[in-house]
């Protein structure tokens, strides 16, 4: 875990901080643009064109993913009490489906100004998304959030306790005069009893930003294989929708989230249709 690549105090007092979460995800926008550009380019899509869409995509991605955010966590993460913290994406908290809509919405609006074909296009897009993804969990890993429930395999792994200067008012985190700020694997440990204030590191838990990492890289490879092969981007929309919604779905399993409806998450929910439109899409596109 390393949130942040850069910190320290200003001469004038202040704090400056990179955080690791934000340099990952624009890693892998600037990843994906490149090779979209590229992809594009041998389907006759002006690749110009494609750097307006990404930009749309980013904007309104990272806003649809956290309005999502917000809305799953909203008492959970403390947005009831501090409505300020909604605009700290610093610290992480986006939910991919929400980015996923809002950048769908970004990218069709441009694609429809500027007469680009959809389909072929969002194909494209399809085809590289699991490679930014990945990227984007990566920061996720470093920033210490969306990790998984506790274990006791081997493949565990402990997030470490973090101190910071000062005191809370809430003594369960305090040690001296300093205070307990993360990670957020070890204050919800804290928090359960599982471990005592004294321990560094949290419970052992499943690295499901690791296991999106590996199947994202997966996901891309089928889609870049399946692009070289058939020549047809179209098809790559249905094959994105079921190959991540299979994935994500087991992934959930391992991953501490709240749950919905009949013991599933909102994640979980979502991939069922996600899986079987794309498992349909793919069907009648392939047909013709």
């Amino acid at each position: 875990m390393f949130p942040y690549l850069i910190r320290f105090t200003t001469p004038w007092g202040g704090r400056l901080q990179i955080a690791s979460y934000g340099v990952m995800m624009m890693l892998g926008f600037l990843a994906g643009l490149f090779l979209l550009q590229k992809r594009a380019k041998n389907h006759n899509i002006p690749p110009e064109k494609i750097f307006n869409i990404a930009i749309s995509m980013l904007i309104c991605g990272v806003v649809g993913a956290r309005v999502f955010y917000v809305i799953q966590y909203w008492e959970s993460a403390g947005f009831a009490q501090n409505p300020l913290n909604i605009f700290r994406i610093d610290k992480g908290g986006l939910v991919f489906y929400g980015g996923g809509i809002g950048g769908l919405i970004g990218a069709v609006a441009v694609m429809l100004k500027e007469k680009l074909p959809v389909l072929p296009s969002l194909g494209l897009i399809a085809s590289v998304a699991p490679l930014s993804h990945a990227f984007g969990r990566i920061g996720c890993f470093l920033n210490g959030c969306c990790f998984g429930r506790r274990t006791d395999s081997w493949i565990g792994i402990r997030f470490p306790r973090l101190i910071e200067e000062g005191t809370t008012t809430d003594e369960t985190f305090n040690l001296g005069e300093k205070y307990i700020s993360g990670s957020l694997a070890y204050l919800q440990h804290l928090e359960l009893g599982i471990i005592d204030k004294t321990d560094k590191w949290s419970a052992p838990v499943h690295a499901t930003q690791l296991y999106e990492v590996a199947y994202n890289l997966l996901i891309f490879g089928i889609l870049s294989w399946w692009l070289w092969k058939r020549k047809r981007p179209e098809e790559l929309i249905g094959l994105y929708m079921i190959t991540y919604g299979m994935a994500r779905f087991v992934n959930e399993i391992f991953r501490v989230t709240e749950p919905l409806a009949m013991g599933l998450s909102i994640a979980q929910i979502i991939c069922i249709p996600l899986a079987l439109g794309g498992a349909g899409l793919l069907y009648f596109q392939t047909r013709k």
